[in-house]
Protein backbone atom coordinates (compact mmCIF):
# COMPACT_ATOMS: atom_id res chain seq x y z
CA UNK A 1 0.00 0.00 0.00
CA UNK A 2 1.43 3.25 -1.38
CA UNK A 3 1.44 6.19 1.93
CA UNK A 4 1.69 9.66 1.70
CA UNK A 5 3.40 11.94 4.05
CA UNK A 6 0.17 13.14 5.47
CA UNK A 7 -0.75 9.00 5.28
CA UNK A 8 2.33 8.24 7.74
CA UNK A 9 1.80 11.28 10.17
CA UNK A 10 -1.77 10.22 11.13
CA UNK A 11 -0.84 6.43 11.37
CA UNK A 12 2.03 7.70 13.58
CA UNK A 13 -0.17 9.59 15.68
CA UNK A 14 -2.53 6.85 15.94
CA UNK A 15 0.14 4.25 17.16
CA UNK A 16 1.67 6.54 19.73
CA UNK A 17 -1.95 7.24 20.80
CA UNK A 18 -2.50 3.58 21.12
CA UNK A 19 0.41 2.79 23.06
CA UNK A 20 0.09 5.68 25.18
CA UNK A 21 -3.50 4.33 25.92
CA UNK A 22 -2.59 0.97 26.72
CA UNK A 23 0.20 2.40 29.53
CA UNK A 24 -2.44 4.32 31.01
CA UNK A 25 -4.59 1.09 30.88
CA UNK A 26 -2.71 -0.53 34.12
CA UNK A 27 -3.12 2.19 35.90
CA UNK A 28 -5.74 5.11 36.70
CA UNK A 29 -5.40 8.84 35.18
CA UNK A 30 -3.81 10.63 37.14
CA UNK A 31 -1.71 8.60 39.71
CA UNK A 32 1.18 10.88 40.02
CA UNK A 33 1.95 14.18 39.31
CA UNK A 34 1.00 16.85 36.59
CA UNK A 35 3.36 19.22 34.84
CA UNK A 36 1.89 22.19 32.88
CA UNK A 37 4.81 24.32 30.52
CA UNK A 38 4.65 27.65 30.30
CA UNK A 39 6.29 29.02 27.16
CA UNK A 40 7.34 32.40 28.99
CA UNK A 41 9.17 33.63 32.01
CA UNK A 42 7.57 33.36 35.67
CA UNK A 43 5.94 36.59 36.22
CA UNK A 44 4.32 37.15 33.04
CA UNK A 45 0.72 37.63 32.36
CA UNK A 46 0.58 33.76 31.27
CA UNK A 47 2.69 32.72 34.02
CA UNK A 48 0.25 33.99 36.08
CA UNK A 49 -2.89 32.87 34.96
CA UNK A 50 -1.54 29.22 34.20
CA UNK A 51 -1.00 29.49 37.68
CA UNK A 52 -4.19 30.25 39.17
CA UNK A 53 -6.03 27.51 37.09
CA UNK A 54 -3.21 24.94 38.08
CA UNK A 55 -3.91 25.22 41.49
CA UNK A 56 -7.48 24.77 40.94
CA UNK A 57 -7.12 21.75 38.21
CA UNK A 58 -4.58 19.97 40.96
CA UNK A 59 -7.86 20.12 43.02
CA UNK A 60 -10.01 18.24 40.36
CA UNK A 61 -7.38 15.82 39.80
CA UNK A 62 -6.48 15.04 42.93
CA UNK A 63 -3.06 15.37 42.02
CA UNK A 64 -0.16 18.28 42.22
CA UNK A 65 0.17 19.98 39.62
CA UNK A 66 3.75 21.60 39.01
CA UNK A 67 4.26 24.64 36.10
CA UNK A 68 7.95 25.15 34.13
CA UNK A 69 8.80 27.40 32.61
CA UNK A 70 10.77 26.90 29.57
CA UNK A 71 10.84 30.17 27.65
CA UNK A 72 12.75 31.39 24.16
CA UNK A 73 11.76 32.05 20.74
CA UNK A 74 8.35 33.76 20.89
CA UNK A 75 7.08 30.75 22.81
CA UNK A 76 8.25 28.22 20.27
CA UNK A 77 10.70 26.53 22.74
CA UNK A 78 7.91 25.87 25.39
CA UNK A 79 5.48 24.71 22.62
CA UNK A 80 7.65 22.31 20.82
CA UNK A 81 8.57 20.87 24.29
CA UNK A 82 5.28 20.47 25.05
CA UNK A 83 4.08 18.86 22.27
CA UNK A 84 7.09 15.97 22.20
CA UNK A 85 6.21 15.13 25.51
CA UNK A 86 4.82 11.37 26.13
CA UNK A 87 1.44 11.59 24.45
CA UNK A 88 0.14 10.15 28.33
CA UNK A 89 -2.00 13.47 30.18
CA UNK A 90 1.11 14.29 32.34
CA UNK A 91 2.33 17.04 30.32
CA UNK A 92 0.15 20.11 29.36
CA UNK A 93 1.34 23.01 27.86
CA UNK A 94 0.06 26.97 27.87
CA UNK A 95 -0.20 28.27 25.03
CA UNK A 96 -0.91 31.43 23.63
CA UNK A 97 -2.38 32.93 19.99
CA UNK A 98 1.80 32.78 19.00
CA UNK A 99 0.94 29.22 18.20
CA UNK A 100 -1.08 30.81 15.80
CA UNK A 101 1.03 34.13 14.55
CA UNK A 102 4.61 32.13 15.03
CA UNK A 103 4.55 30.43 11.71
CA UNK A 104 4.06 33.59 9.84
CA UNK A 105 6.27 35.56 12.14
CA UNK A 106 9.53 33.46 11.44
CA UNK A 107 11.01 32.38 8.24
CA UNK A 108 12.84 29.42 9.90
CA UNK A 109 9.76 27.84 11.97
CA UNK A 110 8.98 24.21 10.71
CA UNK A 111 7.16 23.51 14.11
CA UNK A 112 3.89 23.02 13.53
CA UNK A 113 2.11 23.29 16.91
CA UNK A 114 -1.44 23.74 15.42
CA UNK A 115 -0.41 19.96 13.86
CA UNK A 116 1.19 18.59 16.96
CA UNK A 117 -0.89 19.90 20.00
CA UNK A 118 -4.57 18.79 21.22
CA UNK A 119 -6.21 21.82 22.39
CA UNK A 120 -8.10 21.44 25.33
CA UNK A 121 -9.71 24.83 26.69
CA UNK A 122 -9.58 28.52 26.56
CA UNK A 123 -8.29 29.77 29.90
CA UNK A 124 -8.73 33.61 29.18
CA UNK A 125 -9.02 36.17 26.28
CA UNK A 126 -6.45 39.05 27.03
CA UNK A 127 -8.50 42.31 25.87
CA UNK A 128 -6.20 45.47 24.53
CA UNK A 129 -7.20 48.75 25.63
CA UNK A 130 -6.18 51.55 23.62
CA UNK A 131 -4.50 54.27 25.47
CA UNK A 132 -3.35 57.76 24.81
CA UNK A 133 -0.84 60.25 27.18
CA UNK A 134 -3.45 63.18 27.46
CA UNK A 135 -0.40 65.41 28.36
CA UNK A 136 1.00 64.67 24.97
CA UNK A 137 -2.43 64.40 22.94
CA UNK A 138 -5.84 65.36 23.71
CA UNK A 139 -7.89 62.55 21.80
CA UNK A 140 -11.21 61.48 23.54
CA UNK A 141 -12.17 59.27 20.58
CA UNK A 142 -10.95 56.63 18.23
CA UNK A 143 -12.64 58.71 15.48
CA UNK A 144 -10.27 61.83 16.26
CA UNK A 145 -7.27 59.41 16.54
CA UNK A 146 -7.90 57.87 12.85
CA UNK A 147 -8.58 61.58 11.58
CA UNK A 148 -5.55 63.14 13.20
CA UNK A 149 -3.56 60.05 11.95
CA UNK A 150 -4.42 60.11 8.03
CA UNK A 151 -3.71 64.01 8.05
CA UNK A 152 -0.73 63.21 9.42
CA UNK A 153 0.90 60.10 8.06
CA UNK A 154 3.73 58.71 10.57
CA UNK A 155 3.71 61.44 13.21
CA UNK A 156 1.93 59.73 15.88
CA UNK A 157 4.24 57.10 18.22
CA UNK A 158 3.05 54.02 19.72
CA UNK A 159 4.51 51.88 21.89
CA UNK A 160 4.38 48.65 22.43
CA UNK A 161 5.42 45.70 24.73
CA UNK A 162 7.13 43.56 21.99
CA UNK A 163 7.51 42.99 17.88
CA UNK A 164 4.39 40.50 17.77
CA UNK A 165 2.84 40.66 20.85
CA UNK A 166 -0.33 41.58 21.49
CA UNK A 167 -0.26 45.59 21.44
CA UNK A 168 2.02 45.36 18.67
CA UNK A 169 -0.20 43.16 16.48
CA UNK A 170 -3.60 45.45 17.57
CA UNK A 171 -1.82 48.47 16.35
CA UNK A 172 -0.83 47.14 12.88
CA UNK A 173 -4.34 45.26 12.24
CA UNK A 174 -5.90 49.08 13.38
CA UNK A 175 -3.04 50.83 11.11
CA UNK A 176 -4.64 48.11 7.90
CA UNK A 177 -7.91 48.37 8.59
CA UNK A 178 -8.58 52.27 9.04
CA UNK A 179 -5.75 52.68 6.22
CA UNK A 180 -3.41 55.27 8.53
CA UNK A 181 0.55 55.01 9.56
CA UNK A 182 1.24 54.91 13.04
CA UNK A 183 5.41 54.80 13.88
CA UNK A 184 5.73 51.80 16.12
CA UNK A 185 8.10 51.53 19.27
CA UNK A 186 8.91 48.51 20.31
CA UNK A 187 9.80 47.48 23.87
CA UNK A 188 11.01 44.58 25.88
CA UNK A 189 7.50 44.21 27.96
CA UNK A 190 4.51 45.16 28.47
CA UNK A 191 5.96 47.31 31.99
CA UNK A 192 8.81 49.48 30.33
CA UNK A 193 6.50 50.77 27.79
CA UNK A 194 3.54 51.54 30.27
CA UNK A 195 6.25 53.44 32.51
CA UNK A 196 7.33 55.52 29.37
CA UNK A 197 3.71 56.29 27.89
CA UNK A 198 3.03 57.81 31.39
CA UNK A 199 5.99 59.26 31.18
CA UNK A 200 5.12 61.28 28.07
CA UNK A 201 7.89 59.55 25.79
CA UNK A 202 5.22 58.31 22.98
CA UNK A 203 1.50 59.20 22.31
CA UNK A 204 -0.98 55.82 22.60
CA UNK A 205 -0.24 52.30 22.86
CA UNK A 206 -2.54 49.09 22.94
CA UNK A 207 -2.13 47.46 26.79
CA UNK A 208 -3.48 44.96 27.97
CA UNK A 209 -6.28 45.29 30.56
CA UNK A 210 -4.93 44.13 33.62
CA UNK A 211 -3.66 46.84 36.01
CA UNK A 212 -4.61 49.69 34.10
CA UNK A 213 -7.32 50.76 35.97
CA UNK A 214 -5.55 52.92 38.57
CA UNK A 215 -3.45 55.06 35.66
CA UNK A 216 -7.00 55.47 34.00
CA UNK A 217 -8.77 57.13 37.28
CA UNK A 218 -5.98 59.28 38.23
CA UNK A 219 -5.99 60.81 35.14
CA UNK A 220 -2.13 59.59 33.68
CA UNK A 221 -3.89 57.85 30.84
CA UNK A 222 -6.65 58.27 28.85
CA UNK A 223 -8.43 54.86 27.69
CA UNK A 224 -10.31 55.44 24.56
CA UNK A 225 -11.70 51.92 23.27
CA UNK A 226 -11.03 48.10 23.29
CA UNK A 227 -9.53 46.00 20.75
CA UNK A 228 -12.37 43.07 22.03
CA UNK A 229 -14.91 41.89 19.72
CA UNK A 230 -17.45 43.01 22.76
CA UNK A 231 -17.16 45.33 25.87
CA UNK A 232 -15.42 44.28 28.44
CA UNK A 233 -16.11 43.60 32.44
CA UNK A 234 -13.24 45.78 33.33
CA UNK A 235 -14.13 48.88 31.65
CA UNK A 236 -17.34 48.60 30.75
CA UNK A 237 -17.52 51.86 30.03
CA UNK A 238 -15.55 51.95 26.94
CA UNK A 239 -17.02 51.23 23.47
CA UNK A 240 -14.96 48.71 21.43
CA UNK A 241 -12.82 49.86 18.07
CA UNK A 242 -15.39 47.48 15.92
CA UNK A 243 -18.09 50.23 17.38
CA UNK A 244 -16.07 52.97 15.14
CA UNK A 245 -14.41 50.23 12.87
CA UNK A 246 -16.82 47.80 11.90
CA UNK A 247 -14.93 44.17 11.56
CA UNK A 248 -12.37 44.98 13.55
CA UNK A 249 -11.72 42.71 16.47
CA UNK A 250 -8.19 41.37 18.01
CA UNK A 251 -7.79 39.29 21.46
CA UNK A 252 -5.04 37.72 22.32
CA UNK A 253 -5.50 34.41 24.43
CA UNK A 254 -4.32 31.85 26.48
CA UNK A 255 -5.35 28.13 26.88
CA UNK A 256 -4.16 24.85 27.74
CA UNK A 257 -3.00 22.06 25.00
CA UNK A 258 -1.68 18.61 25.45
CA UNK A 259 0.41 16.36 22.76
CA UNK A 260 -1.55 15.86 19.86
CA UNK A 261 -1.48 11.87 20.38
CA UNK A 262 -3.16 11.75 23.63
CA UNK A 263 -6.03 9.21 23.50
CA UNK A 264 -9.24 10.54 23.54
CA UNK A 265 -10.71 9.62 26.95
CA UNK A 266 -7.60 11.20 29.17
CA UNK A 267 -7.38 14.43 26.63
CA UNK A 268 -11.51 14.53 27.84
CA UNK A 269 -11.10 14.37 31.09
CA UNK A 270 -8.59 17.46 31.31
CA UNK A 271 -10.90 19.25 29.29
CA UNK A 272 -13.60 18.77 31.13
CA UNK A 273 -11.42 19.61 34.65
CA UNK A 274 -10.16 22.68 33.10
CA UNK A 275 -13.20 23.92 32.19
CA UNK A 276 -14.84 22.87 35.77
CA UNK A 277 -11.95 24.69 37.48
CA UNK A 278 -12.28 27.99 35.17
CA UNK A 279 -16.29 28.10 36.09
CA UNK A 280 -15.54 27.72 39.94
CA UNK A 281 -16.67 30.95 41.19
CA UNK A 282 -13.02 31.45 43.17
CA UNK A 283 -11.31 30.85 40.14
CA UNK A 284 -13.19 33.43 38.30
CA UNK A 285 -13.14 36.16 41.00
CA UNK A 286 -8.73 35.52 41.48
CA UNK A 287 -9.09 35.55 37.69
CA UNK A 288 -11.34 38.99 37.39
CA UNK A 289 -9.24 40.76 40.44
CA UNK A 290 -5.84 40.69 37.88
CA UNK A 291 -8.38 42.20 34.72
CA UNK A 292 -9.52 38.93 33.53
CA UNK A 293 -12.39 37.14 32.12
CA UNK A 294 -12.34 33.15 32.64
CA UNK A 295 -13.43 31.91 28.97
CA UNK A 296 -13.69 27.99 29.27
CA UNK A 297 -14.70 26.23 25.40
CA UNK A 298 -14.69 23.03 24.25
CA UNK A 299 -11.67 21.32 22.63
CA UNK A 300 -14.11 22.21 19.75
CA UNK A 301 -14.29 25.74 19.85
CA UNK A 302 -11.00 26.43 20.98
CA UNK A 303 -9.23 25.27 17.99
CA UNK A 304 -12.09 26.96 15.12
CA UNK A 305 -10.60 30.50 17.42
CA UNK A 306 -6.85 28.83 16.74
CA UNK A 307 -7.63 28.24 13.28
CA UNK A 308 -9.41 31.66 12.45
CA UNK A 309 -6.81 33.59 14.11
CA UNK A 310 -4.07 31.47 12.26
CA UNK A 311 -6.05 33.05 8.98
CA UNK A 312 -5.62 36.55 10.75
CA UNK A 313 -2.73 36.56 10.78
CA UNK A 314 -1.56 35.12 7.87
CA UNK A 315 -3.02 37.91 6.65
CA UNK A 316 -1.96 40.35 8.15
CA UNK A 317 1.84 39.87 8.65
CA UNK A 318 1.51 39.58 4.81
CA UNK A 319 -0.29 43.04 4.51
CA UNK A 320 1.97 44.82 7.33
CA UNK A 321 4.92 43.09 6.01
CA UNK A 322 5.60 41.85 10.03
CA UNK A 323 8.64 39.97 10.83
CA UNK A 324 9.61 38.86 14.21
CA UNK A 325 13.01 38.42 13.05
Amino acid sequence: MMTTPLSRRLLGVLAAGGLAGRAEAQGAFPSRPVTVIVAFPAGGGSDIVTRIVARRLADRLGQSVVVENRSGAGGILGFQAGARAAPDGYTITSVTQNISSNPHLYRDNSFDALGSLRLLSLMVKVHSVLLVNPRRVNFRTLEEIIAHAKANPGRLAAGNGGVAGNGHMAMELLMSQAGIEVRQIPYRGEGPMLNDLIGGQFDIAFHSAAGLRQHVETGALRAIAVSNETRISAFPELPTVGETLPGYQYSGWWGLAVPAATPDAIANRLAADIRAALSLPETRAELAARGFDAEPTTPEAFRAIAERDFRLYERLVADRRITAE
